[in-house]
């Protein structure tokens, strides 16, 4: 791949964390409660991430974090801009789920956010047919995080070299030589720590 080429592709570093539900009156409190993300990924295509089930009884809280990290081309940073980030609240049913409600963030937004940060409520827009208790007065609503870095492939390996010559000039006996650390001796023992961990 040449240097051109290569300057033309960034890493892209997205952590999305789901805190809590609130609003959630007007769900069953027999119900477990999820969430699902969709994240695009380019040509028409997206991922699915569910978060872990938690009981309606209670505040649903889940304080669970998604990492994603990938090299793209930087047309798929502007393609994102286009598109949104969906977030479903779901409950689980004895086959599959029912989906209660959705909301959308759009990536525009995440992205001229201050350092492409973002912690905000989600409005849940309830979907006809969920099950949910009559008369609602309050509309779910779940707390999310998402922090996005974006870094050239070139500047990425600037620092990766950086750090490479100043491991080589530590000062250590052998130096950093990529087989320096491991000896001989070092890959015996730890063979007989991997057969003793077997039994």
């Amino acid at each position: 791949m040449d240097s051109s080429h290569i300057s033309s592709y960034v890493n892209f570093s997205c952590e999305l964390r789901i805190i809590q539900a609130r609003n959630i009156e007007i769900i069953k409190p027999t119900k477990n409660l999820f969430t699902r993300l969709y994240l695009p990924t380019g040509n028409n295509k997206r991922i699915q991430l569910n978060s872990k089930n938690v009981s309606s009884k209670s505040v649903p809280f889940w304080d669970e974090s998604f990492n994603l990290d990938c090299s793209c081309p930087q047309e798929f940073l502007e393609n994102l801009n286009q598109q949104s980030l969906v977030l479903e609240l779901r409950h689980t049913k004895m086959w599959g789920s029912q989906l209660i409600g959705k909301g959308e963030i759009p990536w525009k937004v995440i992205l001229e956010s201050q350092n492409m940060e973002l912690k905000k409520w989600l409005k849940m827009d309830l979907v006809n047919g969920s099950d949910c208790k009559e008369g609602m007065f309050t509309i779910p609503e779940v707390e999310v995080e998402i922090k996005i870095r974006v870094t050239s492939v070139a500047e990425m390996e600037k620092q990766n070299k950086r750090r490479l010559n100043n491991w080589n000039e530590c000062g250590c006996k052998n130096g950093h030589d990529h087989q320096a650390w491991c000896n001989t001796e070092d890959c015996d023992i730890f063979a007989l720590g991997a057969a003793l961990e077997a039994f």
